[in-house]
């Protein structure tokens, strides 16, 4: 088996950064100076929204008193019981029964990241059902992050459902989504998985560097 070492599980942010139901809200760069031209320095100005590329929600997203990026300490987000699926979403109930319960983090390839850049990776994604919050919590009650290879919990082939789905995860189960990952690299498990969520004070959610670890 190959030995990965460190690894990004996130997408690089551009301005062909794919965002739900395939809005025109994209990322907008705007080069503010050059060296080239003269200036002594190379500058960006960035506008983006706040849901963009690999990303994370957090409850309050769904709800006004939810908890957000300001409610998270550094070590939240260090990683070490992980677990991996690569399966498609019909087969989670039956394949999470083969994971460790203590893990703390679930990643899910689907293989369904391989339309990223497609119209269909928008508009046409997998329903997640709503009740895998609860089946996710009872099996793994340390669990702290779902993270999975679609552009949102919310398929447009079902948005009653997806907004169901992300109150059950976010709010009656504490899980957090992270969305848009960058899994076509792995098909085993990372020892270790570090999060770096954008330091946006009271964010409902916010672009996020993943690095995997496999020793």
């Amino acid at each position: 088996m190959i030995n990965l070492g460190p690894t990004f599980l996130s997408f690089e942010l551009n301005e062909n950064s794919p965002v739900y139901g395939g809005k025109d809200d994209k990322l907008k760069i705007l080069k503010t100076n050059q060296i080239k031209e003269g200036k002594t320095s190379n500058n960006l100005h960035l506008s983006f929204p706040n849901h963009i590329g690999t990303h994370i929600d957090f409850p309050k997203h769904f709800s006004d008193k939810g908890k957000t990026q300001s409610n998270y300490s550094a070590s939240f987000w260090i990683f070490n019981k992980v677990g991996f699926l690569n399966c498609s979403i019909d087969k989670v109930p039956k394949m999470i029964k083969t994971l460790d319960k203590s893990l703390e983090i679930l990643i899910l390839k689907t293989g369904f990241g391989k339309n990223r850049g497609k119209e269909i990776y928008w508009k046409n994604q997998p329903v997640i059902p709503a009740y895998y919050a609860s089946l996710l919590k009872k099996q793994f009650p340390k669990i702290r992050v779902f993270g999975f290879d679609m552009i949102s919990l919310t398929s447009l082939n079902n948005k009653e459902e997806g907004k169901k789905a992300h109150v059950n995860f976010l709010i009656d189960h504490d899980i957090l989504i992270l969305e848009d990952m960058n899994l076509a690299k792995i098909n085993t498990t990372p020892d270790t998985i570090i999060l770096s969520p954008l330091q946006i004070e009271n964010a409902d959610g916010v672009p996020c560097t993943v690095i995997a670890n496999f020793d």
